[in-house]
């Protein structure tokens, strides 16, 4: 049924939240200041908010560069400098190719049953296609769709439409499948867009009213769903 798969990168092959704490950390020592798990936490928080209000259209990604260091200053009682903390951030960040451990067994063993890969991110493109290189797995997807580059991101259906578009696929919607871990962004925007999905639930999460149209609580649980495409 199924022979395109489109993965999500961060929280579904790659760990953001390892890569996020190196980076924000380094920034930081840049300045002068020694963070600790409470510091971290309020910025992952903070940049979270930013990321849903991104998705939802409240922020445009400029403005989320910035904003993410406004609201963790909030938050947090610093007062690094939005602009430099967010440009230093970002390096940092690209150059953290954290995949999870099965990411690599799971890409492989897809490409050799013969599935074709996409891979399918919201973000900006000279983080992604930084950690992309240093992973060193651009070579497993016939084409990445970073959203920053597109110029709209998930859940919105003119992503999913694009995208569909440029591989090519879009009168073969039923043998393509979404997967990725956040059910607002890649679940929905899936969804919405006429595609079957896989939900990565890897931190046991309580459903909200989305319906993917599979679960899955590990990474190697795909390879049990995808056995050899028809």
């Amino acid at each position: 049924m199924y022979r395109y798969l489109f993965f999500d990168a961060d929280g579904t092959l790659f760990d953001f939240d390892a890569a996020e704490r190196r980076a924000i950390c380094a920034m930081a020592e840049e300045e002068g200041v020694s963070l600790d798990d409470g510091h971290i936490a309020r910025y992952q928080a903070a940049n979270l908010s930013c990321w849903k209000d991104f998705e939802r259209g409240q922020l445009t990604l400029d403005q989320l560069k910035r904003e993410r260091f406004v609201r963790f200053n909030r938050e947090s009682g610093f007062t690094f400098d939005p602009q430099r903390s967010s440009r230093r951030y970002q390096y940092h960040l690209s150059v953290q190719g954290i995949l999870y451990k099965e990411s690599i067994e799971v890409l492989t063993t897809l490409k050799e049953r013969g599935y074709t890969l996409y891979l399918a991110s919201n973000g900006i493109a000279e983080v992604q296609r930084g950690r992309i290189a240093v992973a060193q797995v651009a070579h497993f997807f016939d084409d990445i769709f970073i959203s920053e580059e597109m110029g709209v991101q998930k859940p919105d259906v003119r992503y999913f439409e694009t995208m569909l578009k440029k591989a090519n696929l879009s009168a073969s919607k039923a043998s393509c499948l979404m997967i990725g871990d956040s059910l607002t962004s890649d679940i929905k925007g899936g969804i919405d867009s006429g595609m079957d999905t896989v939900w990565l639930n890897m931190g046991g999460r309580e459903r909200s009213t989305l319906s993917p149209t599979y679960t899955i609580t590990s990474l190697t649980e795909i390879l049990d769903l995808l056995t050899l495409p028809h």
